[in-house]
């Protein structure tokens, strides 16, 4: 036997045993990349849905701070109506005050007119006294 056979012989005595647990080991590393790319599909899916929350919660915080007032513009819208309100109150008082008035020239006009009807025709008299006051 020459030196090439023996390192033939010994390569195919070996290679069952170093090329079983070789494939094994690979399939064993192959399946581990498989499963680190799942989780890391998973979990780059997890974290695209939570910057999509934040996002929406950004935007919902925006929203918030459009629709409410801030103390000082409260403070100031409220003052402003405030003084709508004082002024409607005058206008209506003004208002209550001439009916009012008017009420009592109505009272007047009607104490009048019953006194007016209530006088005798003094001008008819007095055209038959020739035209002479007494």
């Amino acid at each position: 036997m020459n030196a090439f056979e023996t390192a033939a012989t010994v390569i195919a005595v070996l290679a069952p045993l170093v090329g079983v647990p070789l494939t094994v080991i690979t399939f064993y590393l192959r399946g581990l990349r498989e499963q680190q790319v799942g989780r890391l599909a998973d979990l780059s899916q997890r974290v695209d849905l939570l910057e999509a929350s934040v996002n929406r919660l950004a935007g919902d915080l925006t929203d918030i701070r459009r629709d409410y007032a801030t103390k000082e513009e409260w403070l100031r819208e409220s003052m402003w109506a405030r003084g709508q309100i004082e002024k409607l109150c005058q206008s209506m008082a003004r208002a209550e005050t001439e009916l009012d008035g008017m009420a009592a020239l109505a009272t007047t006009v009607e104490r009048t007119v019953r006194r007016a009807g209530a006088l005798p025709q003094r001008p008819a008299q007095n055209g038959a006294n020739g035209g002479e006051n007494h």
